[in-house]
């Protein structure tokens, strides 16, 4: 990878349309291989990036809500905010089945029909289940 290239961070949706985003390819900086699959973000990283930010920020700052306020230029009740929206989100995402983890070779075979699944996406989950 070129060191010039500028790390970005996981998107929780789709910058055009808002839809959510799945990443279907990432390599190793160190050896180059890469691996291309269908692979959805979970926990932190399901968060919006403005929120994956606040959660740096408030891990660095170690919870001391003041010096939080002062770094970020924002209230105590916008803090206390976010808090509860991130807490909100994440649980919600725990509670979200992850991406085609109990599909039946029936189910899987519908999916290639009604073009929601890759044939090559098909032959992966087909050949993790054995």
């Amino acid at each position: 990878m070129n060191k010039k290239t500028k790390d970005i961070l996981l998107p929780s949706s789709c910058p055009f349309c808002g839809e959510n985003v799945v990443v279907t390819r990432f390599e190793c900086t160190g050896c180059g291989r890469q691996v291309q699959g269908s692979f959805r973000a979970e926990g932190v990283f399901s968060l919006p990036v403005e929120y994956q930010k606040f959660i740096v920020v408030f891990l660095a700052q170690r919870g001391n809500l003041k010096s939080i306020e002062k770094e970020l230029g924002i209230s105590y009740p916008t803090i206390n905010k976010m808090l509860d929206t991130i807490n909100l989100m994440l649980e919600q995402s725990e509670t979200i089945a992850p991406m085609h983890t109990k599909l039946s070779r029936k189910d899987i075979l519908e999916a290639i029909d009604k073009g929601q699944m890759s044939v090559k996406e098909a032959a992966s989950l087909l050949k993790n289940q054995q």
